[in-house]
């Protein structure tokens, strides 16, 4: 199979984490077809080219991909769809890229330049796991395309995954209203997690020997191999950015909608229960503490507005009483988001349920966007098909 590594970030300045991701590859003895860069900043060309000596490259740049528009044209894709594919206009007008958009960039030149796998890594991810042994915690190096592989070689199968070690998105945290908060932000595992963060501080370890395989349709996108081909059955990546008080947040959750999607199929995915290590903060392993980390509060504050976003879109496409969901998240949020505002010393968290409300007006036009979108794929998928066996 022809792999591809696919990276989407804002500023190409770093081989970190590609780099060991390749030498992993080249370790356990799997050929890398090409790595492919998606980025919408900036982009160091001179670790490109060393980057170069060790696998084919493609780096694509957001609103600047005139290669990718040349073979669509020439495939007979409409220039609606092009466009509607292609252009970014959030970029433009704001300087941020839907993570949807960057990743469907990704796909695209995957499969124009023949890819037959991709595996998406984050930025801050590594082919290793934490792993506890004789009481101490450690960095185990695995055979992570092998993992994926071997169940992506199964013809039912279309996409591998899992999850990461290292420490949880949100830090160790705990007070009262914390349960009405993660309601508000339909994140009730996370709560669940959370209200025993002082024994764990939200430390993940892999599974190691005790590792169990299982299906899924939960696909984490820093940690996700896919066959091209089941494009033809899979709807693209998708998420919106949307606007709270002037700023344009984006939406998290682009790949739910993938997971959502395949259970009206006959295809499988498959979590691997090989949790690679996510460097989550940067700094690990300092206990991330965000009452006395500005970042850490940060980021966090960004990862609410951003599930806020996610969530119309994803209840609507899951079927589910729009008004009855949003009414519970509403009572849910009010309460949680003065809680947070006065654990943290921070009123920005205040905004929540203005956020909420903004986010549910918007469902139509995300709707309709998700449909724009879905149509110009459509049109793209069954073109490059053609293209292919002719």
């Amino acid at each position: 199979m022809k792999i591809s590594l696919g990276i989407i970030t804002k500023h190409f300045n770093s081989l970190e984490p590609i780099d060991e991701f390749l030498d992993n590859a080249s370790k356990y003895k799997h050929k890398i077809y090409s790595v492919i860069i998606v980025y919408s900043h900036s982009c160091d060309y001179n670790l490109i080219d060393s980057l170069k000596e060790k696998a084919k490259v493609f780096t694509v740049q957001i609103n600047n991909a005139q290669q990718i528009i040349e073979q669509q044209k020439r495939m007979g894709v409409s220039s609606e769809s092009i466009k509607i594919l292609l252009d970014c206009p959030a970029l433009e007008k704001y300087g941020v890229v839907p993570y949807g958009i960057n990743r469907n960039y990704v796909v695209m030149q995957a499969l124009l330049s023949g890819s037959e796998v991709l595996v998406f890594v984050d930025t801050d991810v590594y082919p290793r796991v934490l792993v506890k042994e004789n009481n101490q915690i450690k960095e185990k190096e695995i055979d992570f395309f092998g993992r994926h592989l071997e169940y992506l070689q199964k013809e039912e199968v279309i996409i591998t995954t899992s999850d990461y070690s290292g420490y949880y998105i949100i830090p160790p945290m705990n007070f009262s209203g914390m349960k009405e908060l993660f309601l508000g932000l339909q994140k009730e595992d996370a709560y669940e997690f959370l209200i025993n963060s002082e024994k764990h501080n939200c430390l993940n370890l892999d599974n190691d020997k005790k590792r169990k395989v299982f299906e899924t349709d939960k696909i984490l996108g820093g940690n996700v191999a896919i066959k091209l081909r089941g494009f033809k059955e899979l709807p693209p990546f998708f998420s919106i950015v949307y606007n709270v008080n002037g700023e344009h947040i984006l939406s998290r959750g682009e790949d739910t909608l993938l997971g959502i999607k395949l259970r009206e199929t006959d295809k499988k995915c498959i979590d691997i229960d090989t949790r690679i290590f996510h460097n989550t903060f940067g700094n690990y392993p300092v206990v991330p503490d965000i009452r006395n980390n500005s970042n850490i509060k940060d980021r966090f504050y960004y990862a609410c507005l951003g599930w806020i976003g996610r969530n119309p879109f994803l209840n609507w496409l899951k079927g589910e009483d729009i008004e009855e969901v949003k009414g519970k998240q509403k009572e849910n949020i009010i309460i949680g988001s003065q809680a947070v505002a006065s654990y943290l010393n921070d009123e920005r968290f205040l905004i929540l349920p203005k956020a909420l409300e903004i986010s549910y007006i918007d469902l139509k036009r995300v709707i309709d966007e998700y449909r724009k979108t879905l149509r110009a794929w459509n049109e793209f998928i069954e073109k490059i098909e053609r293209w292919r066996e002719g």
